[in-house]
């Protein structure tokens, strides 16, 4: 798959192309069926695929949001198209200036200018300044065919990243993956942290999430993966109020029957189910003992 940034220029592919476009966090259930259209009228017309997003959230760049919070970044977005087959990846550098423009002048700049002959959008896809576009609009363009994907919907409501959100607030692990069509991925740099867990047997790698969004505040388990190896894993997100309660927020896996030292590597984390929510502690020894609880727990599970 090649990945191209787009600046509103015509870049050289000489193909046909039939496109998703959207900004497509988590790529859930609902955005797949985007994806999978494209893949459709690809092999129907013998059309390149590809998939056109935004490097940044929208609402984040315009003031709407405080914070960028991501259920999956680019490059995890870049893995699972890669394997579903997908020719390109369209990124639209998103700036306040990117939102000015006329919805016709997008269409020039970013469709017309990529060679995308077919787009494919979802039902409430809206675009070009204070949203003056949307999917009807796109059907009333000349020279450009449109395939509109309805909502998708999983136990009477609509599948979207705003409910995967609520899910992992919770904790409810299964049902997010559910919705997500995957196991919910964290992947990170292996950071060094206070090393409380080595001292009580439990050693753990720190991860550096960034903006990844995450679950609520316990103990899950997870798998990790690390030198393209697959290991059980119980992982904690939280402030570890036992030994002094930290500043933010971390997130530490403790890799079962595996202890090597992994400083500086990246390590993905793939969530299962919640274990139980945070807990304080009145001495090591309590938490030693639920944390071979929690930690036979896990060899259970996947048992």
């Amino acid at each position: 798959m090649k990945v191209i940034h787009l600046d509103g220029h015509r870049i050289p592919i000489k193909e046909h192309v039939v496109s998703a476009i959207g900004y497509f966090d988590g790529l859930h259930l609902g955005h797949m069926a985007l994806v999978k259209e494209a893949l459709n009228v690809s092999q129907t017309k013998g059309y390149k695929s590809a998939l056109m997003t935004f490097d940044h959230q929208p609402g984040y760049i315009l003031g709407y949001l405080k914070e960028e919070k991501y259920l999956s970044s680019m490059l995890d977005r870049k893995e699972i198209l890669e394997k579903l087959g997908v020719d390109y990846l369209f990124i639209i550098d998103f700036s306040k200036d990117v939102a000015k423009l006329s919805p016709d002048t997008f269409i020039q700049k970013y469709i017309a200018n990529a060679s995308i002959e077919h787009l494919v959008c979802g039902f409430d896809f809206r675009f070009g300044y204070q949203n003056q576009g949307d999917a009807s609009y796109l059907l009333d363009y000349p020279n450009l065919d449109i395939s509109i994907i309805d909502e998708v919907i999983y136990n009477n409501e609509k599948i979207s990243s705003s409910r995967i959100r609520q899910c992992l607030d919770q904790g409810h692990i299964e049902e997010a993956n559910i919705l997500l069509g995957r196991n919910y991925t964290i992947t990170g740099k292996i950071i060094k942290g206070r090393q409380i867990g080595r001292t009580i047997g439990f050693a753990t790698a720190n991860i550096e999430y960034k903006n990844y969004y995450l679950p609520k505040r316990g103990v899950y388990v997870v798998k990790a993966y690390i030198h393209n190896q697959e290991y059980m894993g119980m992982c904690n997100i939280g402030l570890n109020p036992t030994f002094s309660e930290l500043s933010h927020y971390s997130l530490e896996v403790n890799i079962l029957d595996f202890d090597d030292d992994i400083y500086g590597e990246y390590l993905k984390v793939e969530f299962y189910d919640m274990i139980r929510g945070e807990k304080t502690f009145d001495n090591r020894q309590g938490l030693i003992q639920q944390l071979m609880h929690d930690q036979q727990y896990i060899r259970d599970y996947f048992q």
